[in-house]
């Protein structure tokens, strides 16, 4: 992976390789394979991410947070519970 985000960096910073002929000439010489310069050349960043055998998979979570009408009813229901505990306690 490290040798195609070389390339990649090298290819944003070189006006140089703007032309689409000096572009190709710089990954045929690239330490890259075959398949990564295709996607390069395509601009097919999942074509290339595929290449990459040590890209990390990455899994995020959404955080879930309660609406407000959830809240309320769980406050609401937290209240009954004390009072229906306030009610015992004084029966006994």
């Amino acid at each position: 992976m490290n040798k195609v985000i070389q390339v990649l960096e090298t290819m944003a910073t070189d006006a140089y390789l703007v032309n689409k002929e000096n572009m190709t000439t710089f990954l045929t010489t690239a330490e890259i394979t075959t398949e990564q310069q295709q996607a390069i050349t395509e601009k097919n960043a999942d074509k290339l991410a595929e290449t990459i055998a040590d890209l990390p998979k990455i899994i995020s979570y959404s955080q879930v947070l309660p609406t407000e009408d959830d809240q309320q009813e769980d406050d609401n229901q937290e209240s009954d519970n004390e009072s229906i505990n306030k009610l015992l306690a004084s029966s006994f």
